[in-house]
């Protein structure tokens, strides 16, 4: 089976989240606000990952966008938030002013709000039996609620030792990852095999943070997209607290591993080994 690489798979992925966002049933002036962070830019990794998986598994079209989609709404609402100046206070997100230095703080929240929302609506609509929604639903709230509780302790509780750090970084980015392996499972109705990829996501997720943590270090504004070295002057949670940059590379390689190592579908393997340059890009 071939798939799509990134870059052909990010093509058709913001065309069809420009078309999406037009259909919200909103004023212009909020659903001009509702896409400036979602169509700044960005991988698309999460989603694409969605595709992956839904394309193995043998999914429709109108389930895996829809997936897709919902996550990177939320993605882009938890973005929006974290920049805000009460919390990471960063004036700029993929190479252009953040929302609320834009639009106004207040503004800024409640459109956070609104995508961090939205995707529940997009799930109940999806094209799957009561039993797949009501077990993606769980899996989603589970996800996202966790996504809001490590954002918490990363903002208000410095952790310091390697376990606090490992928990802030499941919550707060690894959660997400969990809910993208795990998600296409739960709509084929393939239970047991959700729960496993549910793991196997979670190890991904904790890679790409201290991949993440690692370009905040090294990183340029010009490739990141925000600004360097700000997570180490706010002393947030970070592995490199514990571990050398060549040994936190090493650590985050093996998590990757193992997370590619509980993936059956050969193919689904391989394009995840081909994303991983990109991951660690500074």
């Amino acid at each position: 089976m071939a798939f799509l690489l990134l870059d052909e798979f990010q093509i058709i992925f913001n065309n069809y989240l420009d078309r999406r966002l037009k259909e919200i049933s909103c004023e212009k002036e909020f659903n001009d606000l509702l896409g400036y962070t979602p169509q700044s830019g960005g991988k698309r990794l999460r989603p694409y990952i969605i595709y992956l998986l839904s394309n193995a598994l043998g999914l429709p079209q109108a389930v895996y966008m829809e997936l897709g989609l919902g996550v990177e709404l939320f993605h882009s609402g938890s973005l929006i938030q974290d920049d805000l100046p009460s919390l990471d206070n960063d004036d700029f997100r993929r190479g252009r002013p953040s929302l609320h230095k834009y639009c106004g703080e207040g503004s800024a929240m409640l459109i956070a709000d609104y995508l961090m929302l939205y995707p529940g609506k997009i799930f109940l609509a999806l094209p799957l039996s009561a039993k797949a929604i009501l077990n993606l639903l769980k899996l989603w709230y589970e996800a996202s609620l966790q996504v809001i509780e490590g954002e918490f302790f990363d903002v208000n509780i410095m952790a310091k030792k390697m376990g606090e750090i490992e928990k802030v970084h499941r919550l707060k980015t690894a959660s997400l990852f969990g809910f993208c392996f795990s998600a296409p499972f739960v709509c084929a109705e393939r239970f047991l095999e959700a729960f496993e990829m549910n793991k196997a996501g979670i190890d991904f997720g904790r890679a790409f943070q201290i991949f993440d943590d690692i370009k905040d270090k090294l990183g340029k504004s010009e490739t990141l997209g925000k600004t360097p070295g700000k997570d180490e002057a706010q002393n947030r949670p970070s592995i490199l607290k514990h571990m050398k940059v060549e040994d936190a590379k090493g650590y985050a390689e093996r998590l990757y591993s193992k997370a590619l190592e509980k993936i059956k579908q050969n193919e689904v393997r391989k394009a995840l080994i081909t994303v991983r340059e990109l991951i660690e890009e500074h």
